[in-house]
């Protein structure tokens, strides 16, 4: 065999020889992105559903937090209506037709034995007298006008000795206010209705 012919053959063989390792190699870059591929195709619908899920999770959690936030917002607007309506009323009950009659119920209920100093509001000052007061003591409590005023919109302190009664309208309310932020709550219309 000639030089050549040699040559020639190793030439052919070597590039047989290349052609195989790079089909070889093309083989096995094939195989890898396929595998590759189908982890990829495997691992997004996890990822996918994992993902789908948080967020339902976390949009159901967003949508408790503000309907709480509304729903507390709400109480708190309605008991601010309730306090208001409840601070109007305690104003106007001194002027009602029948105030005095609930002075003389508050006297009526006073358990203080012997002179009771009664303070009342400057507002009072013509209404509720030394007659009236005299008027509705008893053998057990005498009833009788305090030099000093009280603050409030209405109502009456009692005082004998070291014990006192607060029967301001103020503190009957502040009292009762439980019951009557649960009544009046009752009467307001819920968010969206009509009243």
């Amino acid at each position: 065999m000639s030089l050549q012919a040699i040559l020639a053959k190793i030439e052919n063989d070597g590039k047989n020889q290349a052609d195989q390792i790079i089909q070889s190699a093309r083989k096995e870059q094939e195989e890898a992105l396929l595998q590759v591929k189908t982890r990829l195709k495997n691992k997004f619908p996890k990822d996918s559903e994992r993902i789908r899920n948080k967020t339902e999770i976390t949009s159901v959690q967003l949508k408790s937090h503000a309907i709480r936030d509304m729903e507390k917002a709400l109480l708190s607007h309605r008991r601010k209506i309730v306090d208001s309506v409840i601070s109007d009323s305690v104003k106007k009950i001194s002027s009602a037709p029948d105030y005095l009659e609930l002075i003389t119920g508050l006297l009526k209920n006073c358990d203080l034995d012997g002179t009771v100093e009664v303070e009342i509001c400057a507002d009072d000052k013509g209404r509720i007298t030394s007659e009236f007061l005299k008027k509705n003591s008893t053998d057990k409590s005498k009833f009788v006008l305090a030099e000093q005023f009280h603050n409030d919109h209405g109502g009456i302190l009692m005082r004998a000795g070291d014990i006192s009664l607060n029967a301001t309208l103020s503190m009957i309310s502040e009292l009762n206010h439980d019951t009557m932020v649960m009544e009046l709550s009752r009467l307001l219309p819920l968010d969206g209705q009509e009243g």
